[in-house]
């Protein structure tokens, strides 16, 4: 009996000894990226203006998105992006096609803008744009479909995948700008 409530004592103490190490404070393993950046060029009159982007469904959130198969896709709990995508990358392609004067709009539909793991860590970006005339006519100037170039993440550090797919939107915006130009000549 006496040694029953030895340990029955020692259990008790066990217990609570054990139950002090979760109120220890531990620090919260979520990151939050932006993709987004300070305009550097600074716009023109007559600019181009951009339609806010459209994203595919599984983009809306703010945990960022993995593709693990080609109709499959999973959500990191610990990575999220810090403001929306669509906000994101509306405000990357202003930065860049607001310096090109011409006066029309520029409306994107964004289908894909993740990491495939599928596909050896890629990340993909791909689009569809379309140029509407400066003279503010319903007529759509010009149609196009971008993807982006291949880019390899090596799997650890987020913050290279998000310049990854930053360096995708910049491609994006870079080949709307030619089309643009193209246009005007």
């Amino acid at each position: 009996m006496k040694s029953l409530l030895r340990s029955l004592g020692l259990t008790a103490l066990a217990a609570t000894l054990t139950s002090c190490n979760l109120l220890v404070p531990r620090a919260d393993p979520v990151r939050h990226f932006t993709l987004s950046a300070p305009a550097s060029i600074a716009p023109v009159r007559q600019g181009t203006l951009v339609r806010p982007v459209l994203l595919a469904g599984h983009l809306h959130g703010r945990q960022m998105a993995v593709r693990v198969a080609e109709h499959e896709v999973i959500y990191l709990a610990d990575v999220r992006w810090a403001e929306s995508l669509d906000e994101a990358i509306t405000q990357l392609l202003r930065a860049r096609l607001g310096a090109i004067g011409s006066g029309a709009t520029v409306t994107v539909e964004v289908q894909r803008c993740e990491l495939d793991r599928a596909n050896g860590n890629t990340v993909q970006l791909a689009a569809t744009y379309a140029i509407l005339p400066a003279d503010g006519s319903a007529a759509i100037a010009q149609r196009g479909s971008f993807t982006a170039t291949a880019r390899v993440w090596e799997g650890k550090d987020f913050g290279v995948l998000v310049g990854l797919l930053r360096a995708a939107v910049g491609e994006l915006s870079e080949a709307i700008a030619a089309a643009i130009v193209d246009k005007k000549s």
